[in-house]
């Protein structure tokens, strides 16, 4: 193994809990922590409102500050052989722009995406949490973001198919061809990572592992 820093993405639909279970593995590993920009998209309230207007635009917003934070966590984190838990995988943005942007909007936002990605920090475990819509709706609700209110039950569960497709065996070959992470599959709609600690020691111990097959240690 080199002296680049190990790379963990948490990854899943909305309300799923990425953020938590992100924050959790931060605390008890001591890696450095990547957050999304979401409340700083201009656009996302509008979004909920009329996906299909504001859709190019949240889309693009996404793409881009999240490359500008791929970059910069590789140039000042992973290459000073510092560990990073992401809350978030940039794969996030083609699943989100294949449910909201129209065929030709897509074709072009591929190959804007595909241009950045390529030179991006790839995690090297990917924690993939998936719930049922029931219990993803009921989350959201819980946590009462503005832009969030009106969250359509159909949209959320149409995203919930594409993280289905995206993180099957053969999908993951597809996307993640040259490097394919270690893949934690989670399914998380009976387990609460914040306030059970045996629910919450149960993922610790899958991620602990997949850090050992590695070769890295804990703690930075």
């Amino acid at each position: 193994m080199n002296n680049r820093g190990i790379f963990i993405a948490v990854e899943g639909c909305i309300g799923v809990g990425k953020t938590t279970l992100a924050t959790i593995l931060n605390d008890h590993l001591g890696y450095v922590s990547l957050r999304e920009i979401v409340e700083d998209n201009p656009f996302l309230s509008n979004f909920y409102k009329d996906i299909k207007e504001y859709a190019l635009q949240t889309e693009a917003f996404f793409l881009f500050n999240r490359v500008k934070q791929l970059e910069d966590i590789e140039k000042n984190t992973l290459s000073q052989s510092k560990n990073v838990v992401s809350d978030y995988h940039i794969i996030k943005n083609l699943i989100f722009a294949g449910i909201t942007l129209d065929k030709m909007q897509l074709h072009r936002y591929k190959q804007v995406y595909n241009t950045f990605v390529n030179d991006l920090p790839q995690p090297d475990i990917i924690i993939y949490l998936h719930s049922n819509t029931d219990i993803l709706m009921k989350r959201i609700a819980m946590r009462d973001r503005s832009f969030e209110r009106q969250m359509d039950r159909n949209y959320i569960e149409e995203l919930n198919t594409e993280y289905k497709y995206y993180f099957s065996p053969l999908s993951i070959k597809h996307n993640f061809m040259g490097k394919e992470p270690i893949i934690i599959e989670v399914n998380n709609s009976n387990l609460d990572f914040l306030n059970n600690n045996d629910d919450r020691q149960f993922v610790i111990n899958k991620v602990e592992k997949a850090i050992k097959t590695l070769g890295g240690k804990h703690n930075v």
